[in-house]
């Protein structure tokens, strides 16, 4: 059932309204019409009888004789009227409640009407019995309120004691539709469309701050340094505006103190490492100096990629669009031209708003990562509807399948060993997967099945 339902909070608000006024219309229209139905038969009913009472009293004061003309007057289309020796009704007949109303009313309007007597019968042209077909039903649902009933009423004229004559009406009276007149179909069409047009501006009105929230959230995953939102709207959406700047701020302030401690902490240990290195140059032994020399550059690149790890140019660059195909092309032939082993697949032109320096640092780290564990780095792109994704391929042995996820933690290594000569700082693919973040795209590893590892640098469009 739920799966009928609207995806949107706009649909599903305006389905809610929509089934609860429409429900409540039909039943305001069925009462309202039951009532009106019960005055205009009431009204009917006495207004026939009146007439009916009339016209007999005229035929008992008018000698026998002279009865008939005053019926072949009376009498015309939709309102006959005939004599007869006796009545054409069946006597024994069980009125139903309205027809008891109409001989009682006649009763009331005649001079003696405790002397009548008077036969009424109903007959409805569309009330086919058992046998009523659905062309039937058909045909007296179209008629509607132009159906007529037949209305037949026999009274006895003079005192019981004359010769017996009565008088016999037949009387069509308009069949009144309860509910669907087009004039109700009507009510309901200006309903429907007033309540569609004046919900769907409302929700509207309503979800277009839930419908920020989700832009601001996006935002932020990209760039932390995005414009606050607006304060603006209902108490509630207020309230948790605010808390959203808020706890944005906080953010900011955590990773500009991040960076400032990193920043600190990297200047003191220049000033030690200048030192050491002043100090090796006085060391005698050729090869222990060439050691000492060796482990603090290390230490001075583990301190540059730390740095640059917690600067995340991805979040401080400013974006701009780039033709993303020819960014990629000139990373490998940087690297091509170097001596390195890198091949790129020809493409499509993609343009894209990015920080191209900050992207240009993550696609170089993976080809470093595939051409240091593989040998060989083939690079392509593709593109469709929802992201351009960047691969990069290797012939190396790949990663265990438990360190596809681990080797993005800051400082990880799959090299035991923790030889920066064969496997670096640790930090490599920790600036890929924040890069890719910081775009709101996402960075997948796959070993693959002819051997080699592929890495999948995903940007949404």
């Amino acid at each position: 059932m739920l799966r009928f339902l609207p995806r949107t909070l706009t649909g599903r608000t305006v389905l809610v309204l929509l089934v609860g006024l429409s429900l409540s219309h039909l039943v305001s229209m069925s009462i309202y019409s039951s009532d009106r139905i019960d005055v205009l038969t009431q009204l009917g009913g006495q207004d026939t009888a009146r007439h009916l009472s009339n016209i007999t009293r005229m035929l008992d004061r008018t000698p026998a004789d002279q009865r008939l003309a005053l019926v072949d007057t009376v009498d015309r289309d939709g309102f006959h009227v005939s004599l007869s020796e006796e009545s054409p009704l069946t006597h024994n007949l069980l009125p139903e409640t309205s027809v008891k109303a109409l001989r009682n009313e006649i009763l009331t309007q005649l001079d003696t009407p405790q002397k009548a007597l008077i036969h009424v019968r109903v007959q409805d042209p569309y009330a086919h019995g058992s046998g009523e077909t659905f062309a039937h039903w058909l045909d007296h649902w179209v008629q509607g309120i132009v159906g007529h009933r037949e209305i037949q009423v026999s009274v006895r004229l003079g005192e019981l004691d004359d010769p017996e004559q009565w008088v016999n009406f037949a009387v069509e009276v308009p069949q009144l539709n309860p509910m669907w007149s087009a004039k109700s179909v009507l009510s309901m069409l200006a309903m429907t469309v007033a309540v569609l047009g004046m919900s769907f501006w409302v929700v509207h009105r309503l979800t277009v701050p839930l419908r920020n929230f989700a832009q601001a959230a996006t935002r932020l995953g990209k760039d932390v340094g995005a414009p606050p939102l607006d304060e603006t709207g209902p108490l509630e959406i207020r309230e948790a505006a605010m808390a959203f700047n808020q706890m944005q701020e906080r953010l900011k302030r955590l990773v500009a103190n991040r960076t400032e401690m990193l920043a600190a902490i990297s200047h003191d240990l220049r000033t030690p490492i200048t030192l050491l290195r002043l100090r090796s140059e006085l060391i005698e032994d050729e090869e222990e100096r060439t050691k000492m020399q060796a482990t603090l550059d290390n230490m001075e690149k583990m301190i540059a990629s730390t740095m640059d790890f917690a600067r995340q140019d991805a979040v401080t660059e400013e974006r701009r669009k780039v033709d993303l195909t020819a960014l990629v092309a000139s990373i490998c032939d940087d690297l091509s031209d170097a001596g390195r082993d890198v091949q790129f697949a020809e493409t499509d032109k993609y343009l894209y708003d990015c920080r191209p320096l900050a992207l240009q640092r993550a696609i170089t780290n993976l080809i470093d990562n595939a051409l240091k564990y593989g040998q060989r780095a083939d690079v392509s792109m593709k593109a469709d509807d929802d992201a351009i994704t960047i691969t990069v391929t290797d012939h190396g042995p790949g990663i265990p399948t438990d360190q596809l996820e681990e080797v993005f933690q800051p400082f990880y290594r799959c090299d035991a060993s923790r030889n920066p000569e064969t496997g670096g700082t640790g930090l490599g693919l920790s600036v890929v997967q924040s890069v890719a973040h910081a775009h709101g795209g996402w960075v997948v590893l796959r070993n693959l099945v002819t051997g080699g590892l592929s890495a999948d640098l995903g940007l949404p469009r």
